[in-house]
């Protein structure tokens, strides 16, 4: 081939070529990012950040660590990747404001104060500028907002607000809760001011919190805060009991004297089993209001439940035909164990409709399922004298009581006048008109003599009416000895003898023990049978 046609090819190849050239450099840019910003003080950044695929490697030909990072402004770097060298653009920019944490002042007494002394761990990546927004007043005392301007190099700026108090008062003073006035001094910061500090309010730290003070030093007033605590765990002695099991038994039950300057909660460490007779441990806890705990330990015994109820008052009795009768009245169930408890009366087998003896069944159950039954019999006959109305007797003995009774006496000052007006006013002949109580009640208050039963139902009538417990007792006879009726009445501080009767030589039988009624029978004769009753049927009274 001729040279010319060689030559006239090569120029027509060398366009060609740098067309492709430009090309492939075009479609390598087309993979890298020209300008990367980064935010001052972030570090040095990676080369791979100018990769639009960031599957792909780099490394930075220029020396990048001769680049201040903290500095705003842009460089032009070189970056390798796959085999190809390319120019590209680092902007360091500065876009955040400072960052700080606020630290409040409490002056001794005012001085100029920095605004960078209200600041800690101020961070930026470039110098900051530190002024005031709001500056302290040097004259004010006590607490006041102060707020600080950041400015960094870039005009980024944050404001932060802090407190300035100036005071001769610390901020806060802790102590112990007591009942006694708080010392002005524990408030002091210098001591130098002992002699020149007081409190015109006196404060008392009877209660947990806090609590704004104010008190004088040199004749200017200053506020503090009071932190009332209790660090010091109650105190109680621990107390062994006895009780029946499965009673509901409290934790308090076991420890007396509690102390503490406040209020105490008792709580068991462990819930015991009070399901199981026998002696065990229990672990009281005693925790105050400042969650301070006292652990303490008690025995308690428990026993079973075997006895059944008492039932007093209960006997034989004679009613009159056709006459309702109050089966309960002057009837009381004791238990060892829940006091005084219901009565049940099996009356079903009486007619008082005609004249007889039938059976009457008195029963108490306890809480333990313990009962007791007693049988007596119900005599109903027919009156020798026509019976009195009910709402005529109790008319009748209200008037009375409405003279000899007050709403503010006491029962047992109620019980004394009962007494006295019966055993003044109701006289004794030897003999009853009937054996229905209303109505020999009602002969009695007209003054119509009878005998110890006269007194005995008018007695039983007014207690009833005035509200004040009673049971009706009956002499334990022997052959050939009369009968006689009295009380026991409860004014509120146990049951005691109660009998209105005349005695002669006279005898105040008015709330008798049991040994002052037996002392007495002693002296009435042989047997000492006045006051003999079956005690098993009747509670015991008090020694005095």
């Amino acid at each position: 081939m001729p040279d010319k046609f060689k030559k006239l090819k090569l120029l027509l190849l060398i366009p060609v070529a740098l067309i492709v050239l430009v090309i492939i450099n075009a479609f390598r840019h087309g993979m890298i990012i020209d300008k990367v910003v980064v935010e001052a003080g972030s570090g040095y950044p990676d080369a791979s950040l100018f990769l639009k695929n960031k599957s792909k490697s780099a490394r930075f030909i220029t020396d990048i660590t001769s680049i201040d990072m903290n500095k705003p402004g842009i460089h032009d770097v070189t970056i390798e990747s796959g085999g190809f060298q390319y120019k590209v653009r680092l902007e360091i920019a500065d876009t955040k404001a400072p960052e700080a944490e606020t630290v409040n002042l409490d002056l001794y007494e005012s001085r100029n104060i920095e605004p960078a002394e209200f600041l800690k761990n101020i961070k930026d990546a470039t110098e900051v500028n530190i002024s005031y927004v709001k500056a302290p007043d040097y004259g004010k005392t006590g607490s006041q907002e102060v707020v600080v301007l950041l400015e960094d190099t870039s005009g980024n700026k944050a404001e932060y607000t802090a407190e300035l108090r100036i005071s001769k008062l610390k901020a806060l003073t802790e102590v112990e809760i007591s009942g006694e006035p708080l010392d002005a001094g524990l408030l002091l910061k210098d001591e130098k001011d002992l002699n020149d500090v007081y409190m015109e309010t006196p404060f008392i730290p009877d209660k947990l919190g806090d609590f704004v003070v104010e008190a004088k030093v040199g004749g200017v007033a200053y506020e503090s805060m009071v932190r009332v605590v209790d660090t010091v765990a109650p105190t109680g002695m621990p107390v062994d009991r006895t009780f029946w099991v499965n009673d509901k038994i409290q934790a308090s039950d076991f420890v007396e004297n509690i102390r503490d300057a406040t209020n105490v909660t008792v709580s068991f460490w462990d819930e015991p089993d009070f399901s199981k007779a026998g002696e065990q441990t229990v672990s009281i806890v005693l925790t105050d209001e400042g969650n301070n705990q006292t652990q303490i330990e008690a025995k308690v015994f428990l026993k079973e439940d075997t006895e059944p109820p008492v039932i007093y008052g209960v006997r034989d009795n004679i009613v009159s035909l056709n006459t309702p009768v109050a089966y309960k009245k002057g009837i009381l169930a004791v238990d060892n164990r829940d006091g005084e408890v219901p009565i049940e009366v099996d009356s079903s087998r009486v007619n008082l409709r005609q004249e007889g003896s039938y059976p009457v069944i008195y029963s108490a159950t306890d809480s333990s399922g313990n009962k007791t039954q007693y049988e007596v019999t119900f005599t109903v006959r027919e009156s020798p004298v026509e019976l009195v109305e009910r709402e005529v007797v109790e008319a009748l003995a209200w008037e009375i009581l409405s003279k000899i009774i007050t709403d503010d006496m006491t029962l047992e000052e109620k019980a004394l006048a009962i007494y006295k007006y019966i055993n003044k006013n109701v006289y004794y002949l030897g003999g009853r008109h009937t054996d229905d109580m209303l109505t020999e009640a009602y002969y009695g208050m007209l003054k119509d003599p009878g005998d110890c039963y006269t007194y005995f139902c008018v007695s039983d009538l007014f207690l009833n009416l005035v509200g004040i417990p009673n049971i009706r007792v009956e002499r334990l006879r022997y052959e050939g000895e009369s009968n006689h009726y009295w009380h026991m009445i409860n004014c509120g501080n146990g049951w005691y003898h109660f009998d209105a009767s005349i005695h002669k030589p006279e005898f105040f039988s008015f709330m008798l023990t049991d040994a002052e009624a037996e002392a007495y029978s002693r002296q009435k004769g042989k047997n000492a049978y006045y006051y003999r009753h079956d005690k098993t049927k009747y509670p015991k009274t008090p020694e005095k």
